[in-house]
């Protein structure tokens, strides 16, 4: 509601489908990356409002487990399972009421740059991303060895799943500051690296050069 009626249209269709991506998955980069450059102060409230939220569920004796990122699907595979998920459901309308009304105001009173306050811009709330996924991927391959050092290479939900032609071509120490958390050999040239959610993303940019 706070982008320029010029880029509205624009911007709505790609806010709405990140939001729907988050929801749905539980993966919040996206939408997050929309705005925590463009205007770092609305990513504080969001980083204060995340853990509130957390100690209200923990003290209402919320408990509900997920196997993949928190989304909708896995709340709804795992609502058997967990302890008062209707109440769940009710912070999120809460939540959702609060972000709404916080960040309008920052927005409006502090003139924030958010995706579609820009005059001139070409919104793409997602630009931000595709360049820090195609950064990281660039610093990964060179801590894998380079592109002729990798035979195949693949993701699951968190890891890359590799095959080298060299071991002691992988630099985990350059892999660590590419934000790999992790490094795992497995032997016979199998290599496991371990960067989050983004690993898919990652992997199919690490395809492109090779």
């Amino acid at each position: 509601h706070e982008a320029k009626d010029s880029q509205r249209k624009a911007v709505t269709g790609v806010l709405l489908s990140t939001a729907l991506t988050s929801f749905l998955t539980g993966i919040t980069e996206p939408i997050e990356f929309s705005f925590m450059f463009l205007a770092p102060i609305l990513y504080l409230i969001h980083a204060v409002l995340t853990g509130i939220s957390m100690a209200f569920t923990y003290v209402l004796g919320i408990k509900s487990g997920f196997g993949f990122s928190a989304g909708f699907i896995d709340y709804v595979l795992s609502f058997n399972l967990a302890t008062q998920p209707i109440l769940l459901l009710v912070i999120g309308v809460v939540y959702a009421v609060l972000y709404y009304v916080i960040f309008r105001y920052f927005i409006r009173n502090y003139d924030l740059s958010t995706p579609g306050r820009i005059e001139g811009e070409v919104t793409d709330a997602v630009t931000s991303v595709d360049i820090i996924i195609s950064e990281n991927a660039e610093k990964i391959l060179a801590g894998l060895g380079g592109g002729s050092n990798i035979k195949n290479i693949d993701a699951c939900i968190t890891r890359l799943r590799l095959t080298v032609n060299d071991v002691s071509k992988v630099n985990e120490s350059a892999l660590k500051k590419a934000g790999a958390t992790g490094v795992i050999r497995l032997g016979g040239g199998n290599i496991q690296v371990v960067v989050g959610t983004e690993a898919e993303l990652i992997v199919e940019e690490i395809k492109k050069v090779l």
